[in-house]
């Protein structure tokens, strides 16, 4: 594959968002259209074209629509059967490297991996990127094999970019699927009840939860990190493919709920007898070590009352000021550039 051309100095960086209408991808939607030296086009919706069951050349159509310079991949599965969350994180990234080859396009990728991945690592310990992986969740199987493969590509240079492997979020719009989604609902419901209790799992578990408007923010650092190469790839050994997303911390899962209790001035009581998750509760905790993010300018900005402020608050997905998505049928020349016009900073 040839190399890049020199960056244009003098047109905005085409970014291609993938999964844009999820929970993180709609922040990070909203963080690039922040930045004014940025295009910001998001593909289309699971309704429209699910890039899990895509064919080549509904791939190739939409990657020769966008003509990026980055592409940003959130899209993923994180809930069905075992066979859908590996299918679901997997195959999407198998097919978006596929056409990329295709294509004969180097455009730099942004691939959101999950904490997942790691599985079971020390208590009190914060877990390096060069950690061993051993995921006891499907999904963190499925977000592992998708991680080896653009690492793979990496390797043999046919893909540039990094993976950014991502702790536990928490944030607006937060769905039911995980613990602080969870307890924002339920508890909402029992004030509007007037219950005097609430039950979840096991609560002992900690983990790294990190604002998920961090998360944006790392996401958009990363994609600049393509635009430094006399940082980024300045050491002499290969630079890193991987680089943890997190706030630094282990906090109780207890903490989570308690927090978003008092945020909803919930008198009752918390009991701890509902089944656990069966998605991460054989892991009893994670903490991130940022350090290698960290050296390269990036720095958690949110605190951990600051993300469950923003979940409480703000219990809607963050719709009301997505873009509109690009269409997964091919595209006529004249029609291209003013359908990119509407997805200008």
């Amino acid at each position: 594959m040839s190399t890049p051309p020199n960056h244009r100095k003098t047109e905005m960086t085409r970014v291609l968002l993938l999964g844009g209408g999820g929970f993180i991808g709609l922040h990070i939607g909203r963080r690039l259209r922040q930045q004014p030296d940025l295009l910001t086009l998001v593909g289309p919706p699971r309704a429209q074209l699910d890039l899990m069951q895509a064919s080549a050349s509904a791939w190739d159509c939409l990657i020769a629509a966008a003509r990026p310079d980055v592409i940003i991949n959130a899209a993923g599965r994180v809930s069905g059967t075992p066979q859908d969350l590996f299918d679901g994180n997997m195959l999407v990234v198998s097919g978006l490297l596929a056409s990329l080859n295709r294509l004969q396009l180097w455009p730099w990728l942004v691939h959101l991996g999950s904490a997942a991945e790691y599985g079971v690592t020390a208590p009190d310990r914060p877990v390096e990127e060069d950690a061993p992986c051993r995921p006891v969740s499907p999904y963190g199987v499925g977000k592992l094999a998708a991680t080896q493969l653009i690492q793979e590509a990496l390797h043999w240079n046919t893909a540039r970019g990094v993976v950014l492997r991502v702790f536990n979020p928490v944030g607006a719009g937060q769905s039911g699927a995980t613990l602080p989604g969870q307890a924002a609902s339920l508890l909402r419901e029992a004030v509007r009840q007037s219950r005097s209790a609430v039950s979840f799992g096991d609560l002992s578990s900690r983990r790294d939860y990190v604002d998920v408007r961090d998360v944006a923010r790392a996401a958009v650092f990363a994609t600049r990190l393509g635009q430094r190469p006399e940082e980024f790839f300045s050491s002499a050994s290969r630079p890193p493919t991987v680089l943890n997303v997190g706030s630094g911390q282990a906090r109780r899962s207890r903490d989570v709920v308690t927090g978003l209790a008092q945020l909803a001035g919930f008198k009752g009581s918390i009991t701890e007898v509902a089944p656990s998750s069966p998605r991460s509760g054989t892991v009893a905790c994670q903490q991130a070590d940022i350090q290698r993010l960290c050296a390269l300018g990036w720095s958690p900005h949110y605190t951990f009352e600051d993300a469950l402020h923003d979940l409480w608050y703000h219990p809607s997905p963050l719709d009301w000021d997505a873009p509109a998505s690009l269409p997964s049928t091919p595209l006529s020349p004249a029609s291209k550039e003013s359908t990119h016009e509407k997805f200008r900073v």
